[in-house]
């Protein structure tokens, strides 16, 4: 088997994980997220880490997905603008979530793959204090696996999985990386993106269907690639603008 097939096997198995034992908890939280479409309400999702912010970069304003996505984006996350770095300083999440307009009664997607940085923490904890119901989309053996007090931890050393109302396991290994390349002596491969954008998206089609059998249109947004999908999502841009940030 060459380096690409064992790439594949290791992604594939941990979808195969997803799909076999977080379906229960995926279909609870595509449960929560239709019914913030019903009660015409935002839906928020905030990537606390460098890459771990993806997933909310893959809902906002995604061909596909739901137009009342607001993904949270703070400065200093991603690593192409963390300076200073972030997901490690205690304390920023209250602020953020002021700025968002989060509150009591909100929906909050928290997506971290270890589950363990201050920003991640905090803002799961700043989320409890408010009584936003959260869920958290986080790989369960890599939180329990890291070390405690190494320099990524929050200081408390908890875990996101259990401050959560509800959390999908993405099933990735301590570390991320997946493969062993003789001669290299750490792995290689990074694996969290598949799994954790695997998860949103599950949860957001789930979603989109539960609202079509409560008789409720979903708005879901058209690639404005295409040739109608400009007109097509005009009018949730025009239902949705002032509502969400970074909505042109």
């Amino acid at each position: 088997m060459d380096i690409v097939d064992t790439y594949y096997s290791h992604i594939k198995k941990m979808l195969d994980a997803i799909v076999e034992g977080e379906k229960d908890n995926i279909e609870k939280a595509a449960q929560w997220v239709a019914q913030t479409v019903v009660e015409d309400k935002l839906f928020y999702v905030f990537g606390t880490g460098a890459h771990s912010i993806m997933p909310s970069m893959e809902l906002f304003l995604r061909a596909g997905g739901l137009c009342n996505v607001q993904g949270i984006f703070p400065p200093g996350v991603t690593d192409f603008n963390g300076s200073p770095k972030t997901e490690r300083v205690i304390g920023f999440a209250p602020r953020i979530f002021d700025y968002y307009g989060l509150e009591k009664g909100d929906l909050l997607m928290i997506c971290n793959v270890n589950g363990i940085n201050p920003m991640t923490i905090d803002a799961a904890e700043t989320a409890k204090a408010l009584g936003i119901r959260t869920i958290g989309v986080s790989s369960v053996e890599f939180a329990e696996q890291a070390e405690p007090n190494i320099p990524n931890r929050h200081p408390s050393n908890k875990n996101l999985h259990d401050i959560v109302d509800l959390n999908v396991n993405a099933h990735v290994p301590v570390g991320d990386a997946l493969l062993d390349v003789p001669g290299v002596p750490v792995k290689v491969g990074a694996g969290s993106s598949y799994p954790m954008i695997f998860i949103v998206n599950s949860i957001v089609v789930r979603a989109i269907q539960i609202c079509v059998e409560k008789s409720v249109e979903p708005p879901v947004m058209l690639s404005g690639n295409i040739k109608a999908g400009e007109g097509y999502n005009k009018k949730y841009r025009d239902k949705y603008r002032g509502r969400i940030r970074h909505f042109e």
